[in-house]
Protein backbone atom coordinates (compact mmCIF):
# COMPACT_ATOMS: atom_id res chain seq x y z
CA UNK A 1 0.00 0.00 0.00
CA UNK A 2 1.30 3.33 -1.22
CA UNK A 3 0.40 6.69 1.15
CA UNK A 4 -1.04 8.87 -0.67
CA UNK A 5 0.48 12.84 0.08
CA UNK A 6 -2.44 14.67 0.03
CA UNK A 7 -1.56 18.84 -0.65
CA UNK A 8 -4.20 21.17 0.60
CA UNK A 9 -4.56 24.07 -2.08
CA UNK A 10 -6.88 26.94 -2.00
CA UNK A 11 -9.33 24.93 -4.09
CA UNK A 12 -10.00 22.77 -1.09
CA UNK A 13 -10.79 25.32 0.75
CA UNK A 14 -14.41 26.86 -0.53
CA UNK A 15 -16.39 29.13 1.77
CA UNK A 16 -20.09 27.19 0.56
CA UNK A 17 -23.20 29.12 1.11
CA UNK A 18 -24.33 27.73 4.48
CA UNK A 19 -20.93 28.42 6.00
CA UNK A 20 -21.17 31.95 4.94
CA UNK A 21 -24.55 32.10 6.63
CA UNK A 22 -23.76 30.69 9.81
CA UNK A 23 -20.45 32.76 10.04
CA UNK A 24 -22.13 35.95 9.54
CA UNK A 25 -24.90 34.84 12.26
CA UNK A 26 -21.82 34.17 14.54
CA UNK A 27 -20.34 37.99 13.43
CA UNK A 28 -24.00 39.83 14.39
CA UNK A 29 -24.29 37.74 17.64
CA UNK A 30 -20.88 39.22 18.82
CA UNK A 31 -21.55 42.73 17.50
CA UNK A 32 -24.95 42.53 19.66
CA UNK A 33 -22.89 40.84 22.58
CA UNK A 34 -20.33 43.92 22.17
CA UNK A 35 -23.20 46.21 21.91
CA UNK A 36 -25.31 44.93 25.15
CA UNK A 37 -21.81 45.28 27.08
CA UNK A 38 -20.84 48.79 26.31
CA UNK A 39 -24.63 49.49 26.86
CA UNK A 40 -24.60 47.65 30.27
CA UNK A 41 -21.20 49.16 31.45
CA UNK A 42 -23.07 52.68 30.76
CA UNK A 43 -25.65 51.71 32.97
CA UNK A 44 -23.85 50.72 35.58
CA UNK A 45 -21.85 54.60 35.03
CA UNK A 46 -25.03 56.45 35.23
CA UNK A 47 -26.38 53.78 38.53
CA UNK A 48 -23.01 55.03 40.19
CA UNK A 49 -23.19 58.87 39.33
CA UNK A 50 -26.95 59.23 40.39
CA UNK A 51 -25.92 57.44 43.64
CA UNK A 52 -23.16 59.65 44.72
CA UNK A 53 -25.15 62.49 43.53
CA UNK A 54 -27.87 61.17 45.67
CA UNK A 55 -25.47 61.22 48.84
CA UNK A 56 -24.63 64.75 48.17
CA UNK A 57 -27.78 66.00 48.08
CA UNK A 58 -28.50 64.17 51.27
CA UNK A 59 -25.90 65.80 52.82
CA UNK A 60 -27.10 69.04 51.48
CA UNK A 61 -30.71 68.39 52.77
CA UNK A 62 -29.49 67.47 56.23
CA UNK A 63 -27.28 70.88 56.19
CA UNK A 64 -30.17 73.24 55.00
CA UNK A 65 -32.71 71.25 57.43
CA UNK A 66 -30.42 72.25 60.11
CA UNK A 67 -29.90 75.92 59.23
CA UNK A 68 -33.37 75.93 59.28
CA UNK A 69 -34.09 75.07 62.68
CA UNK A 70 -31.35 77.24 63.90
CA UNK A 71 -33.17 80.40 62.64
CA UNK A 72 -36.75 79.13 63.65
CA UNK A 73 -35.27 79.69 67.49
CA UNK A 74 -36.15 82.55 69.06
CA UNK A 75 -33.60 84.00 70.06
CA UNK A 76 -31.90 83.98 66.83
CA UNK A 77 -34.68 85.32 65.15
CA UNK A 78 -34.97 88.53 68.15
CA UNK A 79 -31.23 89.17 67.23
CA UNK A 80 -32.13 88.87 63.56
CA UNK A 81 -34.62 91.24 64.59
CA UNK A 82 -32.95 93.86 66.70
CA UNK A 83 -30.30 94.20 64.03
CA UNK A 84 -33.36 95.57 61.16
CA UNK A 85 -34.72 97.66 64.49
CA UNK A 86 -37.67 95.82 65.27
CA UNK A 87 -38.02 95.37 69.27
CA UNK A 88 -40.23 92.83 71.04
CA UNK A 89 -43.54 94.72 72.47
CA UNK A 90 -44.14 94.77 76.37
CA UNK A 91 -47.29 94.86 76.09
CA UNK A 92 -49.62 92.08 75.06
CA UNK A 93 -52.11 92.92 71.89
CA UNK A 94 -55.69 93.84 72.22
CA UNK A 95 -58.21 92.63 69.85
CA UNK A 96 -60.46 95.56 68.20
CA UNK A 97 -63.90 93.94 68.22
CA UNK A 98 -66.47 96.12 65.48
CA UNK A 99 -69.99 95.73 66.02
CA UNK A 100 -71.35 95.53 62.48
CA UNK A 101 -73.78 93.09 62.90
CA UNK A 102 -71.48 90.23 62.52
Amino acid sequence: MKKVNKTNTAQDFKLSPEWGFYLFFLFCLALVYIYLSHRTDNIVRDIETSKQNLIELRAENVTLKSDVMRYRLRQNLEERLEDKGIKEPNKPVTIIKSNNGE
